[in-house]
């Protein structure tokens, strides 16, 4: 624990003291969402009370694992400082907080801090008496919204939010002062009607309030409950299932529909799918958020730019003053122009440099990258429409395309190369020197050792014709298997399976490791490749454009399983 985060907290403790906490507002207040008891209903709000309502009851001293999220005014206005309601999540560091992704967007607030267990005292009570636990201030940029929802229609369907909170006055983590968090908890579509769900809240009152009933789907997307008096300040409250009076089984948080519902007798959450499973791990693993203000999804341009991305390959393209084990994007647009994205190490990237824009680049009709030429410099292979093969000899933001070699003229035989990709597929080579061919005809040769003077030795892994390869639709090198010299090779069919192959120079296409099945969704892919964009020094990140511009990123892949994707760049 260091003592800068420990001073956070004091500074934290400072601020938020029992009359800041008390006077606090409800974000809910500026949305369309809860109406509060105390105005008179809006046009068409019939707040009828229906039999079925259960009732809710206060807990004056607090759930340890419910609290406030405060939102600090930090932007210079007079708007006062506000609030929502949070969980404590149950997670490897301790420190995580899941409220409503309404409760972070549509304001210029970004002071935030978690008061598990709070408890309104009275003015007597002190500071100690209203937050047991202490007060966890949120972490500086690290708050995880989904990029769906940030858009400027936002997605209801992912409503909700991660947190990492640092540790309190005290020293202790979020999980080591209030126990174990709620554990988060998957929800079938099948399955949003279920039994005995404890709705937790805090009104504007800021004493919590508890309800246990039995929910309902609604529009085959949320989950409905109806439970007494939850208005403005609920949102983000936990639905939890087996509750014991401390925690319980996460199954959503007030929001979604409607920010959580128009009325105070009936609430609502998103569904608990793989969304929030994947923003989830996000927030663990503390990567960077989906797109947002400033993140990496934002430099990386709009959906609509990348529906005119061409082609795209990966390398190492950076100066040394960039950490040599991250591989950078480049890609080839419609209009002609080239763009190097710098890898940021964290599964992200930096803003483009413009290597060159001229539609003579529109007839680039495959690239690939390796170091041909031996000086730990990656340079960029072109094989363009007419067949000729170019090659770029270490490419940079500051060299771009300044050293090029021609290594085939015009030709009739490379015109019918329909995918390559370079890699250490050469028998315990160290270098990305060996470049691998698929062919019109499906033939796939292995060149080893192409430099800048050409292509040498040859080797025939797959004699013309044949059915299968001409179905190859992206190849790239891979590190699918830990430990391994030579590369893998990642392999997307047009069908919608794909495949790594181990072990290409010695064992051929033999040991061959479907990672996705023929059918999968990955038919409608339009580019693929690989690289190492963040975690351990292995190239088996891939990153796929599908179509409407959606950009997204599955971090580790093996030869077991693909991960779970990350949105670079919404659709």
């Amino acid at each position: 624990m260091s003592k800068e985060q420990v001073d956070t907290a004091r500074e934290a403790q400072r601020y938020w003291t029992p009359e800041r906490i008390r006077a606090a507002v409800p974000v809910d207040a500026s949305h369309s969402g809860k109406a509060d008891t105390q105005s008179p209903p809006g046009p068409g709000q019939r707040r009828k009370r229906s039999l079925a309502n259960e009732p809710s009851r206060q807990v004056p001293e607090g759930i340890a694992t419910v609290g406030v999220f405060l939102i600090r005014t930090t932007d210079g206005s007079a708007t006062p400082d506000q609030f929502c309601t949070a969980s404590a999540v149950a997670s490897p560091t301790k420190s995580l907080v899941i409220t409503a992704g309404h409760c972070l967007t549509g304001n210029h607030h970004r002071d935030f801090a978690f008061v598990p267990g709070y408890r309104t005292g009275t003015s007597t009570a002190g500071q100690a008496g209203e937050a047991p636990y202490g007060i966890f201030p949120a972490q500086e940029g690290k708050a995880w919204v989904d990029a769906r929802y940030r858009a400027s229609t936002p997605d209801d369907d992912v409503d909700f939010a991660f947190l990492s909170v640092g540790p309190n006055a005290r020293g202790q983590l979020l999980e080591d002062a209030v126990g174990r968090g709620n554990e988060l908890t998957s929800v079938p579509t099948a399955k949003l009607a279920r039994k005995a769900v404890t709705l937790v809240g805090y009104p504007g009152q800021k004493i919590p309030l508890q309800c246990t009933h039995d929910t309902t789907a609604f529009q085959g997307r949320f989950m409905e409950i109806k439970c007494e008096g939850f208005r403005t300040g609920v949102s983000g409250g936990p639905f939890l299932e087996n509750f014991d009076g401390r925690r319980g089984d996460l199954i959503g948080i007030i929001g979604g529909y409607k920010t959580g519902g128009p009325y105070d007798h009936t609430s609502y959450t998103s569904q608990f799918d793989e969304d929030v499973f994947r923003l989830y791990r996000q927030a663990v693993t503390g990567m960077p958020s989906n797109p947002g203000p400033g993140k990496a999804g934002a430099s990386m341009g709009s959906a609509d730019t990348w529906t005119h991305a061409r082609a795209m390959t990966t390398g190492r393209f950076h100066t040394a003053s960039v950490r040599d084990d991250v591989s950078d994007l480049i890609v080839r647009w419609s209009d002609g122009e080239l763009s190097l994205y710098p890898g940021n190490g964290a599964y992200g990237f930096g803003k483009d440099i413009q290597l060159v824009k001229d539609k003579a680049w529109q007839q680039a009709a495959v690239i690939t990258a390796g170091d041909f030429t031996g000086d730990a410099n990656y340079d960029l292979l072109v094989r363009w429409t007419d067949g000729r093969l170019t090659l770029y000899k270490d490419v940079n933001e500051s060299r771009k395309l300044r050293d090029k070699v021609e290594l085939k003229g015009p030709n009739d035989t490379w015109t019918h190369a329909s995918t390559m990709t370079a890699g250490r597929f050469g028998g315990g080579n160290t270098r990305s020197d060996d470049l691998i061919v698929t062919r019109t005809d499906g033939e796939v040769t292995l060149y080893t050792n192409v430099d800048a003077k050409g292509l040498h030795a040859q080797k025939q892994l797959v004699k013309p014709p044949n059915t299968t390869w001409p179905h190859a639709r992206d190849i790239a090198a891979g590190d699918f298997r830990p430990a391994t010299g030579d590369q893998d090779l990642f392999v997307r069919w047009s069908d919608g399976e794909v495949t790594a192959y181990e072990n290409i120079a010695a064992e051929g296409f033999g040991r061959e490791h479907p990672l996705l099945p023929a059918k999968s969704p990955w038919r409608e892919v339009l580019l693929a490749t690989t690289g190492t964009f963040g975690g351990p020094a292995r190239q088996n990140d891939l990153v796929a454009l599908w179509p409407g511009g959606k950009l997204t990123l599955h971090p580790d892949t093996t030869s077991a399983a693909l991960p779970a994707e990350r949105i670079l760049v919404s659709p």
